[in-house]
């Protein structure tokens, strides 16, 4: 996949396999507003895409029906588990400390070690990072989407197999007040590392 090109098209793009305009947009009306717009458009279903971040990912959004979304869970989660056991490590390199000086402080070193490992995973947030290595978009621009997602940002996804349309829907999401970048190729975000995958609509008819 060639890198992201801020704001216009890459002067080597190709017309065969689509391409992928990224979106990132404000959380709220304009988000729906740019979604209705983008289907009317005919962008179909199942090439709009809309990643976002709250604490329940389980709970529905209000999106235009028939939406695909990924919500990407806003918590610590694990958080209780990877604390105790950074305390058990803790206090076992204790323990060996005092019991068996000799080895005790290069297992209580280890033991440090390991804990403050387990701490630091507990209290970082994955955030976009997984789906954007799992797209393979390249580091740069998965940065810096992550960056802005991190900032509260929702990434959407909109492809299209027709290089006249990608004007269009750059628009669309000016409009509403969101940066775009064009991607050669059609993405598809996968939920992984936690994440869930919904359709608007379906949570109500549930």
């Amino acid at each position: 996949m060639q890198p992201a090109v801020a704001e216009e098209e890459g002067p080597g793009t190709r017309a065969g396999g689509g391409y992928t305009v990224v979106g990132l947009m404000e959380d709220g009306a304009g988000l729906n507003r740019a979604i209705s717009d983008l289907r009317r458009l005919g962008v179909g279903e199942g090439d709009l895409m809309v990643v976002l971040k709250r604490p329940d990912p389980l709970e529905a959004e209000p999106f235009p029906e028939g939406t695909r979304y990924i919500v990407v869970p806003d918590d610590h989660r694990g958080v209780e588990l990877s604390v105790a056991f950074a305390a058990v490590f803790v206090v076992s390199g204790l323990l060996f400390a005092f019991a068996a000086p000799q080895i005790g402080v290069i297992l209580f070193v280890f033991f440090i070690a390991l804990a403050a490992i387990l701490a630091v995973g507990a209290f970082t947030r994955v955030g976009v990072d997984p789906i954007l290595i799992d797209l393979g978009v390249p580091p740069e621009d998965a940065d810096l989407w992550n960056d802005a997602f991190e900032r509260g940002r929702v990434l959407l996804f909109a492809g299209t197999r027709e290089r006249g349309a990608l004007r269009k829907i750059r628009e669309i999401l000016l409009r509403e007040g969101g940066e775009c970048y064009v991607v050669e190729g059609l993405l598809c975000p996968r939920p992984v590392s936690g994440a869930v995958m919904h359709r608007a609509g379906e949570e109500r008819e549930e």
